[in-house]
C-alpha cells in the first residue's frame, strides 16, 4: 500500500493505491493550529475504511509521499517568526533595496515591498570575506555579542545570517552561529552558505531570510507529525525511507533547516528535481 498526502490550508487530501490495484481518495478538514491532527484523522479514516487499526495500516504501508502548503501559507499570511538578520556591516538594507528593480518599474507611485525583516532587526557586523574566500576583515565577535543581547530584548526567535562571499568561506557564519547559540540556544538559525551557497547577494539574503521566517512554523508541524508517527509505530519506516534515498537527516525536526525548498518544490524546476532525485529512486527500489 502507498499513501499520498497533501496538506492544504482548508482540506487535507489523501490518496491510497494498493497492490491489487485501484485508487481510493479521502478528504478531511485541515487543522491549521496543528496540521498533523488533520493528517492522522485522514489516516484513521483510511484504516477504518479497510477495517484495520491505525498501527496495522502503517505497518502495511510501504511508502508515504507527503506535501504541504504550511510554509507557503505562513508566508502569504505573514504569520512567520520574529526574525533578525545578521549581515556584513553596510549591507543590512540590501533586503529592502533588492536589486533596484520593481515589478512595474515605470510606476513612480508603486509602493515598495515590505521586507520580511524590519530595519531595526537587521544588524550589520564588522567582517569581510573577499571574493576568493580570503579574510579581509576578521569577524568582530565582541560587537556581535552586544548585538545579540540587543536582539534578545526584542523577542527574536529566529535569526538569518548572511555575510558577503560566505559561500566561498563559511568560517565567519559558523563562528556567528556558535555565538548565537550561546544567547539563543533554542532559536531557529538560518545560514546563507547552507541555504543558498551561490553568487548574487540579494538572492542569497532574501532566501535565507525567507527560510528563517517560515522555518519555526513548519518545524513545529513536522515535530508534531514525527511524534504522532513514532507514537503509531511508523518511525522505522521513516528511517528505512531515509536510508534508501541517502537522506542524512532522519529527524524530521532537522529537515526544517531548509524550509524555502518546501515552497520552491512547487515550481517546475523544483518538481523536476524532486522527480529525478527522490521519486525515481523510490520507484526503482520498490
Amino acid at each position: 500500500m502507498r499513501i499520498g498526502i497533501d496538506v492544504g490550508g482548508t482540506f487535507t487530501d489523501l490518496v491510497v493505491t494498493r497492490v491489487e490495484g485501484g485508487i481510493t481518495q479521502f478528504k478531511t478538514p485541515s487543522t491549521p493550529k496543528d496540521p498533523s491532527i488533520g493528517v492522522f484523522r485522514g489516516l484513521t479514516e483510511i484504516s477504518e475504511t479497510y477495517g484495520v487499526t491505525l498501527d496495522q495500516l502503517l505497518l502495511d504501508v510501504e511508502l508515504i509521499v507527503h506535501g504541504t502548503t504550511v510554509a507557503t501559507n505562513t508566508l502569504v499570511e505573514r504569520k512567520g517568526a520574529n526574525v533578525a538578520l545578521i549581515t556584513t556591516s553596510g549591507f543590512r538594507d540590501l533586503l529592502e533595496m533588492r536589486e533596484g528593480l520593481k515589478e512595474d518599474r515605470y510606476n513612480l507611485r508603486m509602493a515598495s515591498v515590505e521586507p520580511l525583516i524590519p530595519r531595526y532587526l537587521r544588524k550589520g557586523i564588522s567582517e569581510r570575506i573577499k571574493y576568493d574566500g580570503s579574510v579581509h576583515t576578521p569577524l568582530d565577535v565582541e560587537s556581535l555579542r552586544k548585538t545579540l543581547l540587543e536582539l534578545k530584548g526584542e523577542g527574536v526567535d529566529s535569526i538569518a545570517v548572511c555575510f558577503l562571499f560566505s559561500f566561498m568561506n563559511p568560517d565567519h557564519e559558523l563562528k556567528a552561529e556558535a555565538e548565537i547559540r550561546k544567547v539563543f540556544p533554542d532559536a531557529f538559525v538560518s545560514l546563507s552558505h547552507e541555504v543558498l551557497p551561490q553568487i548574487k547577494e540579494f538572492d542569497r539574503v532574501s532566501t535565507t531570510a525567507l527560510n528563517a521566517y517560515v522555518g519555526p512554523e513548519l518545524g513545529k508541524y513536522l515535530g508534531n507529525l514525527q511524534q504522532r508517527m513514532v507514537g503509531n509505530k511508523f518511525d522505522r519506516h521513516l528511517a528505512r525511507f531515509a536510508k534508501q534515498n541517502k537522506i542524512s537527516r532522519l529527524d524530521l525536526r532537522e529537515l526544517t533547516e531548509f524550509e524555502f525548498k518546501d515552497i520552491n518544490h512547487l515550481s517546475p524546476k523544483g518538481s523536476a528535481r524532486l522527480i529525478k532525485n527522490v521519486i525515481n529512486p523510490i520507484i526503482q527500489n520498490i
